[in-house]
């Protein structure tokens, strides 16, 4: 743990709070775990790139990839046409954690590597607002799809500090990727790998933020 206590947390939204799950969508257009796993890591990543670095809407920024993989355009069409069922569904526990650090006065932000295009959650499936409504609880998120910039690039952790008007000792970063954790915890902030809600309820009393009996159950 670093010196001091953090005034406010910053979270990653997919699979801590969100549920993400693009694999699971793609299983069925795949004979084996190996095939699925070659396509995560070749033509997902073009198809992730496209979108994510293009400020236009997904059907113009995939357009010259389903030229180029003609034979995988059906691949291409589930991230461009259903991207929401990538979501699998509020983490209830974390959720309940944003309220109860609300409710204690903490600031909430958010940091998240997601498409512009589809950000907040509810513009991959409509009618879903309402399910999206811990969200106006945060003070602002910072969206990578919206700056140009991924994590765990530094420079968006220096856009989210400047942004927040925080110090990094200031802040408690909270996501599932160890890597991104590092970056934030090489420029001085105060970071949580988050693997359960449990552990995130931990954290978030060791720190202060919140006391043991505002633990959510």
């Amino acid at each position: 743990m670093r010196e001091g206590r953090p005034k406010a947390v910053i979270f990653d939204m997919g699979n801590v709070l969100i549920g993400w799950d693009a694999r699971a969508r793609y299983r069925a257009h795949f004979d084996s775990d190996a095939a699925l796993d070659a396509f995560f890591r070749t033509l997902f990543r073009e198809i992730y790139d496209a979108v994510h670095d293009d400020e236009r809407e997904m059907e113009a920024c995939l357009a010259p990839l389903k030229e180029k993989h003609p034979h995988a355009r059906h691949l291409i069409e589930v991230y461009e046409k259903d991207w929401g069922s990538f979501l699998t569904g509020l983490i209830e526990e974390s959720v309940a954690l944003v309220h109860a650090l609300h409710g204690a006065g903490i600031k909430l932000y958010g940091l998240t590597n997601w498409p512009h295009q589809v950000w907040p959650p509810h513009r991959a499936v409509p009618g879903t607002k309402a399910h999206y409504a811990f969200l106006d609880l945060f003070e602002d998120v910072l969206v990578s799809g919206q700056e140009r910039l991924r994590k765990p690039d530094p420079e968006i952790y220096r856009l989210a500090l400047s942004r927040f008007r925080l110090s990094p000792g200031e802040a408690l970063f909270v996501d599932d990727l160890a890597e991104n954790i590092a970056a934030a915890e090489a420029l001085g902030m105060h970071g949580h790998v988050f693997e359960t809600p449990a552990g995130l309820q931990g954290a978030l009393c060791a720190h202060g933020l919140l006391p043991d009996k505002g633990r959510a159950g």
